[in-house]
């Protein structure tokens, strides 16, 4: 009798574990993808990192980062839009890129935060040399800063600074999650209307997902930068 509880114990186990790892398979790529992180407007990103020749999944990243793809977002220092850029470096980036009727409500306009995102991260790119930490930094912290820690001997690896750090694991999560919707050598599609919808529904996924995103940040010390 003992065996045969034993047996089927072990029965009840396998097929517990089975039934896991299938729930798994199936629903942890969209609870990631769906709810820690989500990819949208993936055709501007693709457009503007042809553009100016960026990674879109470090543009992903960032937007992600920054604002997690909120055209709308406002921080409390006065950054706005998707990129979270400051008025005075859209006014500057607006020259760069060549825009001559820039005003500060066009931040809030998501193809034109992508494209100034991407323009900025290339610029930085290029300033540092392909230094991704200290280009990132920069973006986040400024130039001053950035060039002030690399003076120091810092931003010399990911793990310097936590800002960038972010931002480049989410990187890589994103190539691996989203590789086909950012490949850049399929064909860029007109991007559709958007349409600015607010829900309060919460569904399975962003619950679970959001409790998956609070570990990750732990995990990766998504604290304050230097």
């Amino acid at each position: 009798m003992q065996n045969k509880r034993s047996r089927v114990k072990k029965v009840i186990i396998s097929i517990a574990v089975l039934v896991a790892l299938v729930a798994g398979y199936f629903y942890l790529p969209s609870i990631l993808g769906d709810s820690v992180l989500p990819l949208k407007y993936p055709d501007l990103i693709k457009k503007w990192s042809k553009a100016y020749n960026e990674d879109p999944y470090r543009i992903a990243a960032l937007l992600e980062t920054e604002s997690g793809f909120n055209p709308l977002a406002q921080s409390p220092v006065g950054a706005l839009g998707i990129g979270q850029v400051m008025p005075p470096t859209g006014r500057t980036i607006a020259q760069g890129v060549g825009m001559t009727d820039f005003t500060t409500s066009k931040l809030f306009d998501p193809d034109i935060g992508i494209q100034f995102a991407t323009w900025q991260v290339h610029v930085l790119m290029q300033k540092y040399n392909g230094n991704e930490v200290a280009a990132l930094a920069a973006y986040n912290a400024g130039t001053g800063n950035a060039d002030k820690w690399l003076r120091s001997g810092l931003l010399q690896s990911q793990s310097s600074n936590s800002y960038a750090n972010r931002v480049m694991n989410y990187e890589a999560a994103y190539h691996k999650l989203y590789q086909s919707q950012l490949d850049l050598s399929a064909p860029v599609v007109a991007p559709t209307p958007i349409v600015m919808t607010v829900t309060n529904t919460q569904t399975r996924n962003v619950i679970w997902g959001q409790a998956l995103k609070n570990l990750v940040s732990v995990f990766y010390g998504t604290g304050n930068n230097q």
